[in-house]
């Protein structure tokens, strides 16, 4: 039922305003090789090659370069949806001669410069190599401001922002933000990759979500690992036997605002209505990375649209699996043609 009725919204694409923020990255996808006719194709062939002590070295070669980051490929896919997207992200190109994000085809306000991200797409499962950006490892919420006025940031109908850990000043702007007079809008919150975080990181970081919850309306979207590792940094854990719907229900508690989970199988919420569970489609991965991001630009048109729970998980779910099966951002018709097609919708 949901996938049908996000095929009958798909009909008449979605115009909700959506903002993103504050990341950006240069993304070279590269062909690493052990020798100039020895290609590694799998992860498990690097761990082995690197763990055998005869190579010394391994070959790099950038075989495309894309603009990305997380909150640019937030906007890419709202946009392809029918959204009126504005990235507030690190854009400025750090290469002479060369800008990969001047023809992204959304408004776009650069704050600095963004990290560079060596993308290894191994045929079982990415790597990533980041030379992180300066600029946003110094951001703050000032920086924000000078980029727009926060009224303008957030006088839409959805904001996504993610990269927490790339992003130490985030936190002090979570605060600031939860004092401000600004729209009161669903936030999807993406905060990247936290199973390295100690206690005193996710202390830190319920602390701030609750703070921002006095302004605006927070979700959080996190995969299964990162749901994990939330959750088990909580003062009370759920107790075992547990499974992701006691976890989400529990991090919900914490930080007093949704939680939402995305994956392969499913995308698991726990809202104030009780808990939404919908199914995701099952796609082969061509890509493995991006996914979450363009599951957290469809859910915030979907939100943004006020299409409520069921049918914008659903539109968060067709999106990332469009996505990492085709290596494409569907537009609104594309993906509704994408559900017809396999007898989804």
């Amino acid at each position: 039922m949901p996938y049908q009725r996000l095929a009958r919204r798909l009909a008449d694409p979605p115009a909700p305003a959506v903002s993103t923020l504050p990341d950006g990255s240069v993304d070279r996808y590269c062909r690493l090789s052990a020798g100039a006719l020895d290609p590694v194709e799998r992860r498990r062939t690097f761990v082995r090659e690197a763990e055998s002590g005869g190579r010394k070295g391994f070959g790099l070669d950038p075989e495309s370069i894309e603009p990305g980051g997380q909150s640019v490929n937030a906007a890419q896919q709202a946009h392809a949806l029918g959204a009126d997207a504005t990235c507030y992200g690190h854009l400025d190109d750090p290469e002479p001669g060369r800008d990969v994000f001047a023809d992204l085809p959304f408004e776009a306000v650069s704050m600095g410069r963004p990290a560079i991200v060596n993308v290894l797409d191994f045929d079982d499962s990415d790597l990533l190599l980041v030379e992180a950006s300066s600029d946003l490892s110094a951001w703050t919420l000032a920086d924000l401001r000078e980029a727009a006025p926060l009224p303008v940031v957030f006088g839409t109908d959805a904001v996504v922002c993610t990269n927490w850990v790339s992003t130490p000043g985030m936190a002090d702007a979570f605060h600031a933000l939860g004092g401000e007079s600004i729209p009161r809008v669903p936030f999807v919150f993406d905060p990247g990759d936290v199973l390295g975080s100690d206690l005193g990181d996710h202390r830190e970081l319920r602390g701030a979500l609750r703070a921002l919850g006095e302004s605006v309306d927070v979700v959080l979207s996190v995969n299964r690992s990162e749901l994990h590792a939330i959750a088990a940094a909580l003062p009370d854990p759920p107790a075992p036997p547990v499974d992701d719907e006691d976890r989400v229900l529990a991090v919900r508690e914490a930080i007093d605002a949704p939680v939402v989970k995305h994956g392969k199988g499913e995308a698991l919420a726990a809202t104030s209505e009780g808990v939404v569970r919908v199914d995701n489609p099952v796609v082969e991965d061509r890509r493995q990375i991006g996914g979450g991001d363009r599951f957290a630009g469809g859910l915030a048109v979907g939100l943004g649209a006020d299409w409520g729970w069921p049918t914008a998980l659903a539109c968060g779910n067709a999106c990332a699996s469009h996505y990492v099966a085709t290596g494409d951002t569907a537009s609104a018709t594309v993906l509704r043609e994408w559900l017809l097609d396999r007898g989804i919708a």
